[in-house]
């Protein structure tokens, strides 16, 4: 099977926050949960307790982490229920970020627990609006099995403190190698494995460039994903199909198109997806993707391939039959040649029949939530330098 693992959005802004001193004590009012949560939203409302906090007025990180899963948050949600996302849909007071290495391919002895604490960051202004964005809006862990890549690599667990007027919440997510970690709150998991955003902001590794065009852009999924392959709102439609020569080509859809396509994937049926389907082998000029993008928060993206089996994959659902929406799609996006399957296409555009390559073969959603990608459909721009690749 082939796998590639996917990368996380580029950070984009940077500014500056303000401190308080002291210890936090906050007492145990509880909040709403915002619209758009899926899953269960109805959990355990815990009183906040006193934690300890630095001098600029962000929570103190533990000075070490007791496994390298990552997986374990110093406290569960408090003042405000966890179980309906990651973070509150609001702006915390102070967000501090603790990054703990785990492992270290050069390192001559084995990290080993207990994991210390290497780096502690107050997040600015913007950082703060960067990550509260990227865990508000990450989906939910579907609990599915998915394939990942083996490679080994350095490994980073981070751990995120936000504190409100009432609530402190923490999430722990892990970078690693594969982008096939989870992250947690310790009542809500997301499939998204946030490590490598984090590690991108502030860790070591280098964020992707962002590149134009919605047929470039990566998600790891949407707050929603779960439920339907085309979360609340009214997106905007853009159809990714791949040529012979590899370029791929968009096509805007006009907000009453957009509006027919969010109706044709809300009404299909679907079921949890592993994000791997089985095609024939054969070549198709009928595959492509759609890229749903919202006013706020991150793309979907979705591949079909009615030679697929199943022939619609979301990066929490999947749906075996695509029912109308092929037809609905080639009113405005026909089928273009695409890339011959004994050939693979060279970094000119040229076709080489040295390495075959099979489109139809098990392939991934781009953009998937761990686990990664596969090029069923060519819309997927190029990953950073340290997150590897198999074909």
């Amino acid at each position: 099977m082939q796998t590639r693992s996917s990368t996380p959005n580029a950070v984009r802004q940077r500014l500056a926050a303000g401190a308080v001193v002291g210890v936090l004590a906050l007492s145990g009012c509880g909040s709403t949960p915002a619209p758009g949560a899926t899953g269960d939203a109805v959990g355990t409302l815990r009183p906040v307790t006193t934690q300890p906090m630095g001098s600029d007025g962000a929570l103190e990180c533990p000075a070490s982490l007791a496994s390298a899963e990552g997986m374990t948050v110093p406290e569960k949600p408090q003042g405000v229920v966890g179980a309906a996302r990651l973070l509150p849909d609001r702006e915390p007071r102070s967000l501090v970020v603790c990054g703990y290495p785990v492992m270290d391919v050069m390192a001559t002895k084995p990290l080993a627990a207990p994991f210390r604490l290497q780096k502690r960051t107050v997040a600015t202004e913007s950082q703060r609006a960067e990550v509260v964005e990227a865990l508000t809006w990450a989906p939910r862990w579907n609990k599915l099995p998915r394939a990942c890549t083996a490679m080994a690599g350095n490994e980073t667990a981070y751990l995120v403190g936000a504190a409100y007027g009432d609530a402190i919440v923490w999430v722990a997510a892990k970078a690693d190698a594969n982008s096939c970690s989870t992250s947690t709150n310790g009542d809500f998991t997301s499939g998204a494995p946030l490590g490598i955003t984090l590690d991108g902001m502030f860790g070591t590794r280098r964020p992707p460039a962002e590149l134009a065009g919605a047929c470039n852009q990566w998600s790891w999924g949407r707050l929603g994903d779960d439920r339907s392959l085309a979360p609340d709102g009214d997106p905007e439609v853009t159809v990714c199909r791949t040529s012979a020569d590899g370029a791929t080509k968009a096509t805007e859809l006009e907000a009453s198109q957009s509006a027919e396509v969010v109706s044709a994937l809300r009404a299909l049926a679907t079921r949890p997806t592993g994000q791997t389907c089985e095609g024939s082998g054969k070549a198709t000029d009928s595959r492509f993707g759609l890229v749903l993008t919202y006013a706020v928060g991150p793309a979907v993206r979705i591949n079909v391939d009615p030679a697929c089996d199943p022939a619609v994959l979301g990066s929490n659902l999947e749906s075996v039959d695509a029912g109308d929406l092929v037809d609905l799609v080639e009113q405005w996006s026909p089928p273009i040649p695409g890339p011959d399957p004994n050939g693979s296409v060279s970094s000119d555009g040229s076709v080489s029949t040295g390495g075959p390559v099979a489109p139809d073969t098990p392939t991934e959603v781009p953009g998937s939530t761990g686990g990664g990608s596969g090029g069923s459909v060519g819309i997927d721009p190029a990953p950073p330098s340290d997150v590897p690749m198999t074909r």
